[in-house]
């Protein structure tokens, strides 16, 4: 461990409060400012409430919510950890932007993973996964 290693070690706390507090309502709420602007669902509306859907083994209501969910929740929840460990660890922000063959897959998951929100929420437009949520 690096210098101010001990300080970086509550990062992964902070971030489990403010991800508590958004998820669950308790303390902590904001709402989606693509549609609060703009009145349209965005690509990750419905993410939160697939998140609560997740961590109450409820499938289909993540999937209603969203019918990436099951996918993009996990995945964003390992990258968040992998980078929050790699900040704790030498205090540095960006990991996953360092070039490297298993980084560069992530960074290819990640893309990917962009454009299938992107398709799923212009096909929600058109009638499709049950429609766009409402705004």
């Amino acid at each position: 461990m690096t210098k101010g290693a001990p300080a970086r070690a509550l990062v992964p706390l902070g971030v489990l409060v403010v991800a508590y507090g958004h998820i669950t309502h308790e303390f902590l709420h904001w709402d989606c400012p693509v549609r609060a602007l703009f009145h349209v669902p965005c690509p990750t509306c419905g993410m939160t409430t697939a998140t609560r859907a997740l961590l109450r083994f409820d499938l289909r209501g993540a999937m209603h919510q969203n019918p990436l969910a099951p996918i993009v929740i996990p995945f964003v929840v390992l990258f968040c950890a992998a980078e929050i460990a790699s900040y704790v660890r030498t205090g540095e922000i960006g990991f996953w932007s360092q070039p490297g063959k298993t980084k560069s897959a992530v960074r290819i998951a990640g893309i990917a993973m962009c454009a299938a929100l992107f398709f799923v929420w212009v096909a929600r437009f058109f009638g499709a996964f049950g429609g766009p949520l409402r705004a």
